[in-house]
């Protein structure tokens, strides 16, 4: 059930019967009903508090509160004129119409005539539809001019509108450029005043000439400012309109120096959002450099893993802000003990990663333990919490023969698991057994268990719902893959996923998933169910040139439903791509396929990242609802997400929901959509009822 089709609902009466009669004749004329009863002043202002009525039925008699005193509530709260409000006769008489119409009424309903009750109902439908979509239009309407404007405004090109040779409208570039403080200065003069005295003439042809035409046109000349001062500008000329009345735009354009624009976005592509240090990938790219080195020049460096301890204790404590501000403050901290030459990078979550470079294994430990004493002398106030941690620290050595950057890696995360075991504040340092095999070498025996199960097709695909709060029942499933190893026996995809991303069999995993998704898929059209999947591709595809041309055939020859497909990637991933994430969003809108961002909200600023990819679905950070019906900093956050999404056109999908509690403090917050095990597990076949939502 659409929004556009689902009723907010207030029924002021004393019996329970007369509610459930009023909800099934909404519901058999198409429109699904949320509603809440009430029988007193007190649960109106109640039921206000919570929800915005499109439509509110009082039965007269009630002994608690009268007509009028239900207008002036409604009154108090502003919905005089966006909520319908209709009188209901208990006893069959509808002779005091009048008198309820003129105590703000819409109308008198009898509800024991059902013919002329489903009628008036009906025409309050449709009417609260009219109204809605007028809403839509007026907003869009109103967003479309503000977005205009701020383009205007924001532009680094210089943008004005000229009527009959005058000027009527420049932005802030254009009155920069020209050397004018305020867009009055400019209202009425003519744009020939801002040509050089040699090109004035050529420009009064040009500008006769083109009054006639009705295309793009360009002119190279000499301009002047303020001051008289003449420069050489290229203006372009387009046909516009300002309040209906034709006029010409011109602009002059800011030549940007490319080269700076492109380092300034590789600089954002590298950096972590919260902490400002580098992030995952530039780490990784770091450590292979290393390596190359290690190997060329004979030198020793060591890689260091440090987690703090206790974070998730700390996290419930402080919050999701609260944390990321621990996050922040620790990793000022370890910026000012580091080495100049090392690479400082927040890995994931609590974890930070350390290159320190020309470094023997008793220098390493003797480093490892400086950071590990100036975390724990380390303390700070948040939200008016003292606050104190300490870290553990895994070290893998980059000796003069190392193995490849994953297996480095691998190492130093094992050291640092080793050293979680023994306790906080400890340092573990990993070395090898004799005769141990390299993650390489068990990554290339799990690939050939993933090359059989692509060639023998024993991935299976899980479906977990994904729930609308506010009445749509169209179906949505989050795919989920599983492999089944020669027994049967499933496996999950952390002990698979790793390896297959390090062996660079991601990419047909990927397009495994979908080709099967899309059987799904024309197996729900035949059955006359519009279904939709969401379905996560990693950033191997991502990257992979080849992905958008193979899905459009695959989409050809499927022929499903249009926009039945969202595919996701992680926020993460896509502020370390930020180019090749921007190709496939709009790759996919052309293919009729819809996107989204997953883990979504974990950065300080994470809709910066939307002013440069086309999204359509919003997947809320999981952490976020740790405790969300307690937490109020997670709600804040949540909330301060959906209400900003909201205004962008954008979907949510509250993710990992844990408990019933959540859910209408969701709802409450307008989350479009709910998806966690609590509201099923991901199982195989695709027989969820969407409709027990509604109501």
């Amino acid at each position: 059930m659409s929004k556009e089709k689902s009723v907010n609902l207030i029924v002021i009466d004393d019996s329970f019967n007369n509610e459930e009669k009023l909800v099934s004749i909404i519901r058999g004329l198409g429109s699904a009903a949320r509603s809440v009863r009430v029988e007193d002043d007190e649960d109106l202002e109640e039921a206000l508090k919570k929800t915005t009525p499109d439509l509110v039925i009082y039965n007269l008699g009630m002994e608690l509160i009268d007509l009028p005193g239900v207008m002036k509530i409604l009154t108090g709260h502003e919905l005089t004129n966006r909520t319908a409000v209709l009188a209901a006769s208990r006893d069959g008489q509808t002779n005091d119409i009048n008198l309820v119409m003129s105590q703000g009424a819409n109308d008198l309903i009898d509800m024991k005539n059902d013919a002329h009750l489903k009628n008036v109902l009906s025409r309050e439908l449709k009417q609260l539809a009219n109204n809605r979509r007028l809403f839509q239009l007026e907003s869009a309407y109103i967003e479309s001019e503000k977005r205009c404007d701020s383009l205007l405004d924001s532009s680094r090109d210089a943008i004005a509108y000229i009527h009959e040779g005058m000027h009527i409208y420049s932005n802030q570039s254009y009155l920069e450029l020209f050397g004018f403080e305020e867009t009055e200065d400019l209202e009425g003069t003519p744009i020939l005043d801002m040509v050089g005295r040699d090109d004035q003439d050529r420009f009064k042809k040009f500008l006769r000439g083109y009054s006639n035409s009705s295309g793009i046109a360009n002119l190279e000349c000499n301009l002047k400012n303020a001051d008289s001062t003449e420069f050489k500008g290229k203006i372009e000329f387009s046909p516009a309109s300002i309040d209906g009345e034709p006029c010409i735009q011109i602009i002059i354009r800011n030549e940007v120096d490319q080269k700076e624009l492109e380092k300034q976005i590789n600089m954002l592509s590298q950096r972590d959002q919260v902490t400002g240090l580098y992030n995952r990938q530039f780490f990784i790219d770091s450590l292979e450099k290393t390596i190359a080195k290690s190997k060329k020049d004979k030198t020793e460096s060591a890689l260091l893993y440090l987690s703090l301890d206790g974070f998730h204790e700390l996290k419930d404590k402080l919050g999701v802000i609260g944390s990321d501000q621990l996050l922040i403050d620790v990793a000022e901290r370890l910026q000012k003990v580091c080495d100049d030459n090392d690479i400082l990078s927040r890995f994931h979550g609590h974890d930070f990663t350390i290159i320190h470079t020309d470094s023997s294994a008793e220098e390493s430990e003797s480093y490892a333990a400086r950071l590990q004493n100036e975390i724990q002398q380390f303390s700070t106030t948040i939200n008016g919490i003292a606050t104190k941690t300490t870290c553990t620290i895994g070290i893998s050595l980059i000796e003069q023969e190392p193995p490849e950057s994953s297996e480095i890696l691998l190492r130093a995360e094992k050291a640092a698991e080793q050293s979680q075991k023994q306790g906080p504040n400890t340092i573990s340092v990993y070395v090898p057994k004799e005769g141990e095999l390299t993650q390489k070498e068990i990554d290339s025996k799990v690939s050939g268990s993933l090359m059989t199960a692509l060639k023998n097709n024993m991935f299976v695909l899980y479906y977990q719902p994904v729930i609308s709060l506010h009445g749509d029942t169209e179906e949505r499933y989050e795919v989920y893959v599983r492999m089944k190893d020669k027994t049967g026996e499933l496996i999950m995809p952390d002990e698979f996923m790793p390896a297959a991303e390090r062996s660079g069999l991601m990419t047909a995993i990927d397009r495994w998933v979908i080709e099967h998704a899309l059987s799904a898929l024309l197996v729900q059209k035949k059955a006359n169910k519009h279904t939709k999947f969401f379905i996560k591709l990693s950033e191997t595809s991502l990257r992979d040139e080849a992905f958008l041309p193979w899905l459009e055939e695959k989409l050809q020859a499927a022929n499903i439903n249009k926009h039945s497909i969202i595919f996701e990637i992680k926020e993460s991933t896509a502020v370390t791509n930020l180019k090749q994430t921007k190709i496939l969003a709009e790759g996919l809108a052309a293919l009729d396929c819809s996107f989204a961002l997953d883990d979504f909200g974990t950065g300080l600023n994470p809709f910066q990242l939307l002013k440069h990819i086309p999204v359509d679905y919003l997947k809320i950070e999981s952490s976020f609802m740790e405790n969300l019906s307690t937490n109020t900093q997670n709600q804040e956050t949540v909330k301060n997400i959906t209400e900003t999404a909201t205004k962008m056109n954008k979907l949510t999908i509250a993710q990992c929901i844990h408990d019933a509690s959540s859910l209408s403090v969701l709802w409450g917050m307008g989350v479009n959509f709910i998806q966690g095990n609590f509201l099923q597990e991901p199982v195989q076949e695709l027989d969820y009822d969407f409709t027990e939502m509604t109501g």
